[in-house]
């Protein structure tokens, strides 16, 4: 909530450079080695596929651009410098964003070095994102976009040969099924992952199953599927650590002189070969991946490399077997090189792989150590992250209706792509890392802004500057744009469908005019804030409005906007008096709330034609002081009850809104704002600053308990789109010990968690990531906000206390809470349907600018007719210059969610565009990097072809398609990515 933008820390290295020189020759798929650099493998062998890597966090115990400056560049630099002396050596490259500062600082001569060992194939790059992105408090769009964003970049300056041939998941705590859906869409042949539960990563070294296929999806197939292979570690081996980063009791030199008191060349390896012998019982197979890296390690990649050198002709010169008499076969290797000779060995020797649609989610390093408080942890920033995507989305639809190239705001989009790194968006960084981070996002934001406003100036043709502003503090009633007497609003919606939106703004006492284009004047409803933000108005050197306007902006044109006009007309309002809570409903004749008055607590919810007993409750969970933590959640025992609470009607005759307020401390209120409308009830929720002086954390839950049964089972999202079952104390695969009730059951939710028997689903959609579960039967809480008193030794060495406006952070947020039939409700849709509409909806909320220049044209679709309901338009943007876009069409709902929603939809493009003149289309994959056609993955036998002959999902019924035909289908889930080429038009033609 409070997105301390003022804070000098630390300049990031985001600004839009030019990093790409044309004079440099990159080359095309038919110059690159791929896997024909591979080194041989011998299936009478067991085959070491050593693998060298570094890892580095974009930002974690420092800030991305110290990591960089103090270690990285020097790696990066080693490496290129040290791979030019052997050919058969080989290294990965994974963070794309350090990659990217590297080539700005480097000369022509070391990126064609750098070019050439990537076009050879001992450079590889893994990953290829921006980030190592987190997998569990993350959102799809964001996801897809920092892909696009490190895909795009190395497509430009290095070419075809570093298109990602693996996913490298190193460092994320915690693996989702939708990042598995997702990257089967990019295109790569194998996820390499690490942090699985404990327990589930001994049971699967037992059984020999470290390595399977991974579907991730339930609705697009089996072509969704992704080899997966679990590494035992991300380091150098234990007792082979050649690095200047290893301790001096774990570093290793091999000394091959025979007349040296330190020979020890043939005793290392026979050490290795014992070494991978026990690796190989885990894995089955005749190849085994041993990492040869670590956090920031080959700094100085000569010593590594001789030392590894030496030992592989160790390998060849004392010719060690195992005990079943085998040769072992040590080499230089890659990711996707080890996925190319076990696919080979698979499809030789007919071998199958257990099959995961499941996802490895939530981790746990041991017991009592589960790592399910990041999922919470730095609320603030979990919705500053939305805040910003949201921003994103509309101003790169606005730049390209206003025919700016490709990165017109591309401060922002690295910005963004940065903070979805694993210790980024989780809140697992440093204090002082966590405001650099916020400070580089809102940088972004602003920049973003200007852009949009210099557009809509040249779109409409404006004589002079629009001076567009946005508030992006208005979440805590500071707004410098409607602290004025008469102001404009355009309200700008990114959907490409019609949306109403109840609109809120901070505004001063008094009456309130609100006319529309037309000069009709808006219905407005005045309240007071949800709670006093005078701290951070004083820090900010503003001021705290001391109302809150709402009005329904109706049926917004879809990728367009409606601007309104707001004009004091007297300078006293009537007083809201507060008045206690009675038995009697409280909202609307069809959507209302019901209390009990002896407590004060909420009793029923009424929606959608539909009543259901819903009790709900602020509670707080007392931490662990030695074990909750930034990354793990572990309370001394169940969540305890605030003293009392104190429930106030505070308007019960709105025209558009009726508030309920409840306070529970000074530090804990909330309110229930009923809509005359919506298909949701909004629990408005502040916390903080959190009271330790007790020096005990605390662990703030909002828990709704309703009349349901669903046997202790229920759904959560998976990076916002698909859904996953869940049951209380239960894993799919493997068995499930129950030593930490509350947060080994806790998931990450970043969309919407529900219940549901075979009556009804009652569902909450949070604002932002957030941790929940259900712990009884018919119950959902979601964590709101966390304080920890200690560390909880994973690396931080910091407790989570932060620290904003000079006192602890408050938070302030909100919950979406719907209900209703099990089966087709009343407008005759199910509720999967109506919960993700909602989604949709405030994921990409209309964005607010503020102006008090006349805008030219009141009101505008840049769309000539809607979508259907049950398609999305994902990404709009520049693309390769001012007559090429990107778009991305997306399937919104699952298969079987609705009956008739969940089908097949085919969508015209031609004439979509009110200004845009689509020519023609190509299709890429997911990350907009290849050509469909240019596409190939390894097959695995095993997955047989379970679709539909005329399904769109199958490659090849989209393949030859005639790139003029702009009709496009998509089946149920299906995103389908095009470049297409445009002739941009003049509004006023």
């Amino acid at each position: 909530m409070f997105q301390n933008c003022f804070i000098t820390i630390i300049t990031f290295t985001v600004c839009c450079l030019s990093v790409v020189n044309p004079s440099i020759q990159v080359a095309d798929e038919t110059t690159c080695a791929g896997y024909n650099a591979c080194h041989t493998v011998y299936q009478n062998k067991l085959n070491v596929h050593l693998v060298p890597y570094y890892h580095a966090d974009v930002g974690w115990i420092k800030t991305p651009d110290q990591y960089f400056y103090e270690k990285v560049q020097y790696i990066i630099s080693s490496v290129i410098t040290y791979l030019q002396e052997n050919p058969a050596r080989r290294f990965i490259q994974v963070e794309t964003a350090f990659f990217h500062m590297w080539w700005k600082l480097q000369t022509d001569e070391t990126r064609s070095k750098a070019i050439e060992l990537i076009d050879k194939g001992q450079l590889e790059i893994a990953n290829g994102a921006w980030t190592i992105n987190d997998e569990t408090s993350t959102h799809y769009q964001s996801i897809i976009d920092q892909f696009t964003l490190g895909y795009r970049f190395l497509e430009d300056a290095v070419g075809k040969c570093a298109r990602p041939k693996v996913a490298w998941r190193i460092g994320p705590d915690g693996y989702s099924r939708e990042q598995t859906s997702l990257l089967s869409q990019i295109g790569v042949d194998a996820i390499f992952v690490d942090n699985i539960d404990y327990r589930d990563k001994s049971d699967r070294r037992f059984k020999g199953t470290m390595e399977m296929l991974w579907r991730g999806s339930s609705s697009l197939g089996n072509d969704s599927a992704i080899f997966t292979s679990v590494l035992q570690n991300h380091d150098f081996p234990s007792g082979f650590c050649f690095d200047v980063n290893c301790n001096e009791v774990e570093i290793t030199s091999i000394v091959t002189d025979p007349d040296s008191p330190e020979y020890n060349w043939e005793a290392i390896t026979l050490q290795f070969a014992e070494y991978v012998e026990e690796e190989a019982s885990f894995y089955h197979m005749n190849n085994i991946l041993v990492t040869a890296g670590g956090d920031l390690a080959w700094r100085n990649s000569k010593q590594v490399f001789d030392n590894i050198d030496k030992l592989l002709e160790g390998i060849r010169k004392f010719k060690p077997t195992l005990n079943d008499g085998r040769e072992i076969n040590v080499i230089y290797s890659t990711p996707a090189c080890y996925v190319k000779a076990v696919n080979f060995f698979m499809e030789l020797n007919n071998v199958t792989l257990s099959v995961k649609t499941d996802d490895f989610v939530p981790y746990s390093d041991g017991m009592y150590s589960f790592l399910t408080g990041l999922f919470t942890s730095r609320p603030t920033s979990k919705r500053l992250e939305r805040q910003a995507n949201n921003l994103h989305q509309v101003s790169k639809q606005v730049a390209a209706f206003g025919a700016n190239p490709y990165g017109a705001v591309s401060d922002l989009s690295r910005a963004l792509g940065i903070f979805q790194h694993h210790n980024a968006i989780t809140g697992t960084e440093r204090e002082a890392v966590k405001n650099a981070y916020h400070k580089m996002i809102v940088a972004g934001m602003e920049a973003a802004i200007s852009k949009v406003s210099d557009s809509f100036a040249s779109i409409l043709g404006a004589a002079n500057p629009l001076n567009l502003k946005s508030c992006l503090l208005s979440n805590v009633s500071i707004c410098e744009e409607s602290n004025k007497d008469q102001f404009n609003v355009l309200v700008y919606n990114p959907l490409a469908r019609n949306v109403s939106h109840y609109v809120q703004i901070p505004v001063n006492d008094g009456t309130w005019k609100v006319t529309d284009p037309t000069g009709k004047e808006v219905a407005n409803q005045l309240t007071d804030p949800v709670r006093s933000f005078d701290t951070a108005a004083n820090y900010t050197n503003s001021t705290s409005l001391p109302k809150v306007l709402f009005f329904k902006a109706e049926n917004l044109p879809a990728v367009g906007y409606r601007v309104y006009t707001f004009q004091r007309t007297n300078t006293t309002s009537i007083a809201v008096k507060a008045k206690a809570v009675t038995a009697d409903p409280i909202g609307f004749e069809d959507r209302y709330v019901s209390f009990n008055p002896d407590t004060g607590i909420l009793k029923s919810i009424t929606l959608n034609g539909f009543t259901l007993g819903v009790r709900q409750a602020l509670l707080y969970y007392r931490g662990e002081n030695d074990s909750s933590g930034a990354y793990t959640f572990r309370p001394e025992a169940e969540a305890v009850k605030f003293d009392d609470v104190q429930t106030d009607v505070l308007i019960d005759d709105g025209e558009l809104v009726r508030e309920v307020r409840q306070v529970w401390t000074n530090w804990t209120s909330q309110i229930i704002r009923i809509y005359k409308d919506e298909d949701f009830i909004e629990f408005d929720w502040v916390v903080g600053p959190i009271d330790t002086q007790d020096q005990v954390g605390k662990e703030v839950i909002s828990r709704y308990s309703t009349d349901l049964y669903p046997n202790n089972t229920f759904y959560t999202d998976s990076n916002g789109r698909e859904m996953i079952y869940r049951k209380k104390n239960h894993r799919e695969t493997y068995q499930y010990t129950e030593e930490d009730p509350q947060s080994g059951n806790y998931f990450p939710v970043n969309t919407r968690i529900l219940v549901k028997d075979d009556k009804y689903e009652f569902a909450v959609l949070p604002d932002r990531s957030e941790g929940g579960s259900s712990l009884s039967t018919g119950e959902i809480e979601l964590m709101l906000h966390r304080v920890t008193t200690g560390d909880d030794h994973h690396g931080l060495d910091q407790n989570l206390d932060e620290i904003e406006y000079f006192q602890p952070v408050i938070a302030r947020g909100s919950h979406f809470v719907t209900l209703g039939t099990s089966s087709i409700g009343n407008d005759g849709r199910t509720m999967a349907a109506v919960e993700r509409d909602i989604a949709q909806r405030k994921h990409l909320q209309p964005w607010l600018f503020y102006t008090t220049e006349d805008v030219p044209v009141k009101e505008l679709s840049f769309l000539n007719k809607e979508l259907p309901p049950n398609i999305h338009l994902l990404t709009l943007e520049s693309w390769n210059d001012t007559n090429s876009f990107l778009i991305r069409l997306e399937h919104i709902l699952e298969e079987g969610e609705d009956p008739n929603l969940s089908k097949e939809v085919t969508v015209d493009l031609q004439d979509l565009f009110k200004t845009v003149k689509i020519r023609s289309m190509v299709e890429y994959m997911l990350a907009a990097n290849t050509p469909l056609e240019e596409s190939k993955r390894f097959d695995w036998a095993q997955m047989e072809d379970n679709l539909d002959p005329s399904s769109p999902l199958r490659k090849e019924n989209r393949l030859g398609r005639d790139p003029t035909d702009l009709k496009i289908a998509l089946a149920p889930m299906q995103i389908r990515t095009f470049v297409a080429d445009v002739e941009i038009q003049s509004l006023h033609n």
